[in-house]
């Protein structure tokens, strides 16, 4: 009796607390016990007082992963802001986005997902049991236009950029008329761009409806309008990509910040990196965006970049001490067990810790409902066993959603087949870019920590915060060399001379959180080179003017990948947006300016790359008026990248962003510049020998 008493009582501890160390968890078993007893019982007075189910952080999080048996891994949301916006998200259920599916209202999944409810989520929910709308259109049609706006808000107010000017700098310092134009147009578009998060919430043209006993006691007027909108309410103006994405994204808002400096406009550009910051303060992360439905997945990590990009642009030494503990701690979200990789390596006996996307659900994602269901259909035709395929498209929607945090949604580097969604592996891919990405952040915390330390003087008080600082430094440090050599060791192809994504097979019944691989197991992911192959070039995995960095510049230059119009993202021609025949911002200036730190004799090359950039998006911008999300480098097209699963995107924040910092840093190409650094090419060329290899050379 004894036994089963104790062992029951673990069980409840573990159900109550999802925690991965169950260690832990047993050791203080009694007071967690007592804590989710006490949190249990808040919730069920809570929801009592209002009458309904009420959703606390807890339950936010439970919504935010995708099943019961995977509430140990969700993104951490909670806090006082994550109240605000927690009974928004209880709306997001698989019910209501088939509803919004069957009534074809909006034909992009994020309208419907970014349009405001026009009643409280409690009466929404208790009207869609009883409305008919999981079998009837016109059922649903009639729910969705009585419960919800029309569609999504355009911008109403403009807001103040304190720091705009007419004319910056960069734009003085072009020397022709045309260049000129072009500049004053991409630096007029940052208050095209800017939006305040008031627009989406209540005013009073559009009042909340009420329902008896929906809100508790003492809740305000401000609680209760966020929860008509999905958005994440953040504290500063923020700086949005365009059209279909109307609020914050996580990388977006590194190349962002870069154009708000070169426009001298460092005030804007500490806002919207204090906006990142934020997201930390409430969720423990930065997530994919600003919406809640984003709540389930991070992107490429690049807040610690922002923040080392505006310090040096404002020398704000206050400002850096305040940020260093919120990098720190979406450090400790990014270390999470489920997103590390053991690669055991043989040769030298040790163990490298290596990084990997893993978004936190196993359902399709609300922003693109239609598009996942289709591709798990797909995917699971074929299988006859009705568990089996359960199980098959959780780890689909796993797979899809995680390539949606790599900010490569979606490329033939996470297809098994590289031709389709439907093969799509990314959790068990370890990615080059994403290592590379982390090497940057614990090398940048360890600088920033040592210049908070110099900031602060030999004779200045705070003993702790010195003693923290020096950790930090050695702590990052360590960090940075572990991961520096595990790059080379596992992720670097000595014989094509850049890293590259290696996959390993997944294990029925495996833990993902315990994931152990011999490095002998390890294959590389895909034949093709891509862009991200080059990416940790950038981050610093190669030191600076070594026989290492010239060799990546050298096998760039021999992948195909480069052609006069811009540097593709992949050879592989899939249909998807980050596959040929695209050139995308970030991409092409983490390569141009890798190569202007690490390799320094190739400085002509770069700009020659950073010219071919400046002239296929002046070239678009003359024959359509829009900066663009991705060009096309092929000859004998509009220059407009297409592709996807959604139509091409116009604005474009990073666009600009990286437009901006190249023609500061390299100035406009001179009109009778008209080849670039490679042959123009119509379809993709073929992979070199060196790119077909399926596994990993010895270094």
């Amino acid at each position: 009796r004894h036994h089963r008493r104790r062992c029951g009582r673990d069980s409840r501890v573990r159900r109550a607390r999802r925690t991965r160390d169950t260690a832990h968890v047993v050791a203080h078993a009694p007071t967690a016990f007592a804590r989710a007893r006490s949190a249990r019982a808040h919730r069920t007075r809570r929801a009592r007082v209002g009458g309904r189910r009420d959703m606390s952080a807890y339950s936010l999080n439970h919504w935010v992963v995708s099943s019961d048996d995977d509430d140990d891994e969700h993104g951490g949301a909670g806090g006082a802001d994550a109240d605000a916006q927690q009974q928004h998200a209880q709306l997001f259920t698989a019910a209501l986005l088939a509803a919004g599916q069957r009534a074809a209202i909006w034909s992009d999944c994020k309208d419907f997902v970014d349009t405001r409810a026009r009643s409280p989520p409690a009466k929404i929910y208790e009207a869609l049991k009883t409305s008919g709308a999981a079998t009837c259109s016109v059922a649903a049609r009639a729910f969705l236009e009585e419960h919800f706006e029309t569609g999504p808000r355009d911008r109403r107010t403009t807001p103040e950029l304190v720091d705009w000017r007419e004319e910056p700098n960069v734009a003085l310092r072009c020397g022709g008329e045309k260049a000129r134009a072009f500049t004053r147009h991409v630096h007029d578009l940052w208050k095209i761009l800017a939006r305040l998060d008031a627009d989406d919430y209540v005013d009073e043209e559009s009042p909340v409806q009420e329902s008896d006993g929906d809100c508790e006691s003492g809740a305000g007027a401000l609680p209760q309008a966020r929860t008509t909108s999905s958005r994440i309410k953040l504290p500063y103006p923020a700086v949005v990509p365009g059209e279909r994405f109307r609020e914050t994204y996580y990388w977006d808002t590194y190349w962002i910040v870069l154009g708000l400096l070169t426009s001298e406009m460092p005030a804007t550009a500490l806002g919207v990196t204090n906006n990142l910051l934020y997201m930390v303060t409430t969720y423990g992360f930065v997530p994919n965006g600003a919406r809640v439905y984003y709540l389930n997945r991070s992107q490429p990590p690049l807040l610690t970049s922002c923040v080392a990009a505006v310090y040096e642009a404002t020398r704000d030494g206050t400002w850096l001490r305040q940020a260093l503990p919120l990098l720190v701690q979406e450090y400790s979200y990014l270390m999470r067990s489920e997103r590390v990789i053991t690669v055991r390596d043989a040769e030298t006996g040790e163990n490298h810790q290596l990084s990997r996307y893993f978004a936190n659900t196993t359902r399709p994602r609300p922003e693109s409902y239609r598009e996942d269901v289709e591709v798990a259909r797909l995917a699971t035709r074929k299988c006859d066993n009705p568990i089996a395929k359960v199980e098959l498209k959780r780890k689909i929607y796993r797979h899809i959603a995680s390539a949606a945090e790599s900010g490569f949604d979606f490329s033939s580097r996470w297809f098994r087949d590289g031709k389709g969604l439907e093969s799509i592996r990314t959790c068990d891919i370890i990615p080059s870019d994403l290592n590379g990405f982390m090497l940057r952040v614990e090398l940048q915390i360890s600088a920033l920590a040592r210049e908070a330390l110099a900031i602060m003087g030999p004779g200045e008080s705070g003993y702790a915060e010195r003693v923290y600082l020096k950790h930090l430094v050695a702590k990052f440090e360590a960090a940075g060399q572990a991961r520096r050599r595990a790059i080379h060791a596992v992720l670097w192809d000595d014989a094509a001379a850049r890293w590259r994504d290696v996959a390993f097979e997944s294990r029925p019944g495996e833990l993902v959180t315990e994931v152990v691989r011999d490095r002998s197991a390890l294959s590389f992911a895909s034949k093709s080179p891509f862009t991200s192959d080059y990416t940790p070039l950038w981050c610093g995995a190669a030191d600076p003017n070594s026989e290492q960095a010239y060799r990546v510049v050298e096998s760039l230059k021999t992948s195909g990948l480069v052609t006069a119009n811009g540097v593709a993202t992949s050879l592989n021609e899939t249909g998807q947006q980050w596959d040929w025949p695209n050139a995308w911002a970030p991409t092409s200036h983490m390569i141009i300016e890798g190569i202007q730190a690490y390799a320094p004799r190739e400085e002509n090359y770069a700009k020659e790359l950073a010219h071919a950039w400046l002239r296929t998006s002046h070239s678009v911008w003359t024959n359509t008026g829009y900066m663009h999300e991705k060009y096309d480098v092929r000859v004998g097209h509009d220059g407009v990248g297409g592709g996807g699963e959604y139509v091409p995107q116009r604005g474009f924040g990073w666009t600009n962003g990286v437009t901006l910092r190249l023609l500061d840093l390299y100035g406009f190409p001179d009109d009778d510049i008209v080849h670039g650094p490679s042959t123009p090419t119509e379809s993709p060329p073929k992979e070199s020998p060196a790119s077909a290899k399926t596994a990993p050379a010895t270094s």
